[in-house]
């Protein structure tokens, strides 16, 4: 033990100036990630409906294999997401500000993850300034900030592709384990995320030899079961149901899976520009600057290393391949694309904006330019972060309005209801659940009262006639009263039309 620990101090002062500059980056993007993360956070229908979730398992033990619900293809994720929640759901008292701690921890591993891989890839300046630009940039703290699988999957994919190149690199074979275990937990936070698959493989193949490729597979296959065991577990238990809707979704082609352009530079170019969009400050000019100027530097960097005859080093082959089996992949899929399908190849920018930069360093008369441009991005990234505004303090509004809905139903049981735009009645479902007062559900029990919530203050609104099933399953019924709690969500009380008869004559009641 005392051997371990003077290799590890010796380590400490070899590394004294790299070691304090990872700390500062890290306590960088730790600030950025928890500062007033409760006033920030997002908590809507999905974030509500991973809490009730959790919040059962911890209660009720009713634990389950199967995670969220996929948004295309009408296919499951795996749970894996649910049981890192539990923990950190429990010690703040479900509070969901807990699990929103929980991805802000992740967001900030990620950054010493974004160092390490640098550091093994390139060199300890070019993996400081990757990762200071990732600790800082507004579309990665912004997604750091909030409990939702999707944002976990850049942790999880970057320490797959870094594990796999330290087990090609440093011939040890638990890292293609750790590979695999990555690819299993990162595959069940977005199925795009199933590209990761190819690039692994492609990865293995170009950097190992050929006798090697069946043991490295396996390994990584091995470690893949083991990160994915939960979801696989399912998958055998009921005849592989989602694995059979994912083969049929892209299978199935025409309008959602398929090239995007037969143009394929275009093709790459548009990709990779929707990922540097995704995590850079909305400044278009200095998206373009910097993805034209890095991905040129990158290939520069490539071709003066081909001059001189040197070996690709293993983590610039994997990058490479990284780069164009994600950049095609995604453009394969022809839905709409959102900002966190993108999350898989969320690394990828700065580090070649970094290697580019660090490339400049090196050279004397340039070392000056590099260092201004890397404080002059970290500057305009910080100015664009979203947590200098005021926040939307969805948590407590919604327990505001869950808070209402309880007093408005007297506490006796009711049946519940949300007339919204593009949200779903879980996170104040979720809220009645913790407040001991759990809505009936209509298959359970028809109960004399129905709330309705309604979130469009601008729009009339009117449940009486409304299509919804929670309303329309409820039958005819007459308001008899109504509350609106800031800031203009209405929230109206229904009963049975027969029920109502006795309360002719008497007006609607109103309260703010």
């Amino acid at each position: 033990m005392e051997n371990k620990w003077k290799t590890i101090t010796s380590l400490v002062k070899k590394y004294k100036l790299e070691t304090v500059v990872l700390l500062l980056i890290l306590i960088l993007a730790a600030f950025l990630r928890l500062y007033k993360i409760h006033e920030f956070i997002i908590f809507l229908g999905d974030e509500g409906r991973d809490a009730l979730v959790v919040k059962r398992m911890i209660v009720d033990h009713k634990f389950t294999l199967l995670g969220p619900t996929a948004s295309v293809g009408g296919f499951y994720l795996g749970p894996i997401y649910y049981y890192f929640m539990i923990p950190f759901l429990w010690l703040a008292n479900f509070d969901p500000v807990g699990p929103a701690v929980m991805v802000a921890i992740f967001g900030t591993a990620t950054v010493g993850l974004v160092y390490w891989a640098v550091r093994t890839w390139f060199d300890a300046t070019t993996a400081a300034i990757a990762a200071l630009l990732y600790a800082t940039s507004p579309g990665i703290v912004s997604a750091s900030r909030t409990s939702w699988n999707p944002n976990i999957m850049p942790f999880f994919s970057l320490l797959s592709v870094v594990s796999l190149t330290q087990a090609i690199s440093q011939k040890k074979p638990a890292y293609f384990i750790l590979a695999g275990i990555a690819y299993g937990i990162a595959i069940q936070s977005h199925y795009l995320v199933l590209l990761l698959g190819p690039i692994l493989a492609v990865a293995t193949i170009i950097n190992c030899r050929p006798k090697a490729w069946i043991k490295s597979a396996v390994l990584e296959l091995l470690g893949f079961l083991i990160g994915s065991s939960m979801f696989i577990t399912f998958e055998f238990r009921h005849n592989f149901p989602n694995t059979r809707s994912i083969i049929e979704f892209i299978g199935r082609g025409g309008n959602t899976t398929g090239p995007r352009s037969w143009n394929f530079i275009w093709l790459f170019i548009e990709m990779l520009r929707r990922t540097y969009e995704s995590v850079l400050p909305k400044i278009d000019d200095l998206t373009k600057v910097l993805l034209y100027g890095s991905l040129i530097g990158f290939l520069a960097l490539i071709l003066a290393k081909r001059r001189m005859k040197e070996i690709l080093p293993v983590g610039v082959k994997t990058i490479l391949v990284w780069i164009i089996i994600g950049t095609f992949g995604i453009g394969a899929y022809k839905g709409q694309l959102y900002p966190h399908y993108f999350g898989f190849l969320f690394p990828v920018p700065f580090i070649l904006i970094a290697s580019t930069l660090g490339a400049f360093s090196k050279v004397t008369k340039t070392k000056l330019i590099a260092i201004g441009v890397t404080l002059v991005l970290v500057v305009i990234n910080i100015k664009y972060e979203k947590i200098w505004g005021q926040g939307s303090n969805l948590i407590d509004q919604t327990k505001d309005v869950a808070e209402a809905v309880i007093k408005i139903s007297e506490k006796r049981p009711f049946n519940f209801a949300l007339i919204a735009d593009g949200n779903s009645d879980h996170a104040y479902r979720y809220f009645l659940e913790i407040l001991g007062q759990k809505p009936k559900a209509l298959e359970e029990e028809v109960t004399e009262q129905l709330i309705v919530v309604c979130e469009i203050p601008e729009k009339p609104c009117e449940p009486r006639g409304h299509p919804l099933w929670e309303i329309a399953g409820f039958g005819q019924a007459e308001i008899i009263q109504q509350e609106t709690v800031y800031p203009g969500i209405r929230i109206l009380r229904l009963v049975h039309h027969k029920n109502s008869l006795k309360l002719i004559g008497k007006p609607v009641s109103k309260g703010n």
